[in-house]
């Protein structure tokens, strides 16, 4: 469905939903000034433009209670289009207890070892784990990790260069990235683990299908809670001070 064709059966939903009352109104206002910031298809919105907006909403000075409706708004609007899809694995971008709390309230920016060695140490998955090491020791954008294949997965020569990934990035530019031995050993896990599938991409999930950019960032997300650290991937890609994880449980 398409972005306005979706906002407006949106309206119409909660028309019915509410009728007589200024929800439907309110709410689809709320979309729109949200679809004036982020130009994305609706299933590539992730919770950073969720964060994104919400920043630009406090510091153009909207209310607490403004701000809380249109997190609330968001928030049924994705709900509605998963259900519309019938998309069992569209994970909602908007997190309400992070969107909607205090304002004024700014993320961490400093990721230093001990937080991470407690996030490491929570993450059982395998997959998980290769995903969260190519972000920490790659430096790998959520979305690249998400269309990263498996024929992007390269072995250097014997003696030779360190193992690499190739990665396409922001405007469709390709680069190199070459990994650590505790990062490749990781992967290669994974990818010893991996079930068979006819998707090319490394990471999939429970139903054997690509693991998508918001379902890493709702486990990302998880993970965090587990172990106490407010963690996201733009803090995972830029740490301060970090050495590799420590290998093994």
């Amino acid at each position: 469905m398409e972005r306005e064709a979706s906002i407006v059966a949106f309206g119409e939903y909660l028309k019915r939903r509410s009728p007589g009352r200024r929800t439907a109104t309110d709410y689809v206002s709320d979309v729109r000034q949200f679809a004036q910031t982020c130009d994305k298809p609706w299933q590539e919105v992730t919770m950073l433009d969720i964060d994104q907006f919400v920043d630009q909403q406090r510091q153009a000075g909207r209310s607490p209670a403004t701000v809380r409706r249109r997190v609330a708004a968001l928030k049924v609007f994705f709900d509605f289009l998963a259900e519309e899809s019938n998309d069992l694995g569209w994970v909602n971008p908007v997190r309400y207890l992070r969107h909607a709390g205090k304002p004024g309230r700014h993320l961490p920016r400093d990721l230093r070892d001990e937080a991470v060695e407690r996030v490491w140490a929570v993450i059982k998955s395998v997959r998980d784990r290769a995903w969260f090491v190519l972000m920490l020791r790659g430096g790998l954008r959520v979305g690249e990790v998400a269309g990263l294949k498996v024929a992007d997965v390269l072995e250097g020569p014997e003696g030779g260069a360190s193992m690499q990934v190739r990665v396409c990035g922001k405007g469709q530019k390709e680069r190199m990235i070459p990994l650590t031995a505790d990062a490749y050993a990781v992967l290669t896990q994974w990818l010893a683990a991996r079930p068979a599938s006819s998707e090319p991409y490394v990471f999939l999930n429970e139903r054997g299908e690509r693991l998508r950019a918001n379902g890493i960032e709702w486990l990302l997300g998880r993970y965090g809670a587990q172990a106490g650290v407010h963690l996201t991937p733009h803090q995972l890609r830029h740490p301060k001070g970090l050495s590799a994880p420590t290998r093994g449980n």
